[in-house]
């Protein structure tokens, strides 16, 4: 629900910042929109991934699910977003090359326009305090997150406007808003998409996760002794591989049921995507692939 209220709240503000932008030429509103424009467009790719992901899951064309599709999309919202920024920061450079601000009619100023965006600022400041307040899991709290930017990046918008609008003799004030925006987007996305490509190529898990899962298979049963643990991204969850150890004389059936048995427990935990447990009778000091 939240989610659609997101979605929803942030088509009605893109409508907003363009009329406030139509009426003003505004280069900081322009920054503040082009991220309004890309927030609707990742939205959408990311439903969209998600979905297809969670439906590929048993698929004769996905085997081991697609959820590397996720990533890919927000890969892509990143790539889309800097080119836009880089665009908006080249505008802006040129207009502070050139000299001049928007051409207003000083007995007409659109002050409307300035009253949209501080509704646009409030709106967002509220979303965020909704998230932070009555939700608690990942998804919501990275929204959380979204909005705080969101309402950082609308009100230097907001400022540079009202400076400009009070004085134009502060024009100065609007390309340099719109620089700041498009370096913080260009900045933020930048970090999003390296995160992106690291759980793409396959990142190891963190120690801290690494250790938890040598605690849970090695005291899973008295008999099994822990050789390796590896654990590394395979989209946004972790592949996990265990190599373990059972006495010689284990029975093959007994072996087969303790290694279900373990990767199931492994594969229980929200961050594994897929967990192999590769079952021997002796430790090796090798890697025992090719």
């Amino acid at each position: 629900m939240a989610l659609d209220l997101s979605l929803y709240i942030n088509i009605f503000i893109l409508l907003t910042k363009t009329v406030a932008y139509l009426e003003t030429l505004s280069l900081s509103i322009l920054a503040a929109l082009v991220d309004s424009i890309l927030d609707v467009v990742s939205q959408i790719i990311l439903a969209y991934t998600e979905r297809r992901s969670s439906k590929t899951r048993s698929s004769a064309f996905y085997p081991a699910g697609a959820a590397r599709l996720e990533p890919l999309g927000v890969l892509s919202c990143a790539a889309l977003m800097g080119f836009a920024s880089f665009g908006v920061l080249k505008e802006a450079l040129e207009k502070l090359y050139e000299g001049g601000g928007m051409a207003l009619d000083e007995d007409d100023h659109p002050w409307s326009s300035f009253w949209s965006m501080f509704i646009v600022v409030f709106v967002k400041f509220a979303l965020w305090a909704l998230c932070k307040k009555y939700y608690v899991d990942s998804t919501l709290e990275a929204l959380a997150l979204d909005h705080w930017n969101d309402c950082l990046s609308n009100a230097v918008a907001c400022i540079a406007l009202l400076c400009t609008l009070s004085n134009q003799h502060l024009w100065i004030l609007d390309p340099i808003g719109a620089i700041v925006i498009s370096l913080y987007i260009i900045f933020s996305w930048y970090s999003t998409g390296k995160e992106q490509i690291e759980q793409l190529t396959g990142k190891a898990a963190p120690a801290e996760f690494i250790d938890e899962l040598y605690e849970t298979a090695n005291n899973f049963d008295p008999k099994m002794e822990v050789d390796v643990v590896r654990a590394y991204h395979f989209g946004p969850k972790f592949l996990v591989e265990l190599e373990v150890v059972l006495p010689r004389d284990t029975l093959l059936f007994e072996s087969h049921d303790l290694g279900m048995e373990l990767q199931y427990e492994i594969e229980s935990r929200e961050e594994v995507e897929r967990c192999f447990v590769h079952i021997d009778y002796e430790s090796r000091p090798y890697d025992e692939h090719v």
